[in-house]
């Protein structure tokens, strides 16, 4: 069997400092809310480094696109109809 060579970055996984996209987001936001509270960095950068550690650590053995698929179930609704029934 022939194989392709491709490109290493097309099998690579999309992550930005070893989080993916949803969580490194996550880490945005914290970011804005505790320079919005606070502008000092003395405060503010162990926050977030406390942010990004817990996101790593909340990671660990979970599968790709976890928090992604986390955030899609709480934000659907959970309005669940029976088939073949009309709603009246």
């Amino acid at each position: 069997m022939n194989s392709v060579k491709t490109y290493t970055y097309l099998d690579k996984k999309e992550k930005v400092f070893g989080l993916e996209i949803a969580d490194f987001l996550i880490l945005a936001i914290a970011y804005a809310i505790t320079f919005m509270i606070s502008t000092s960095l003395l405060v503010n950068i162990p926050l977030l480094i406390g942010v990004y550690l817990a996101l790593r650590i909340y990671k660990h053995g979970k599968p790709p696109k976890y928090t992604a698929m986390m955030i899609r179930f709480v934000a659907t609704p959970k309005f669940y109809t029976v088939p073949g029934r009309e709603n009246t």
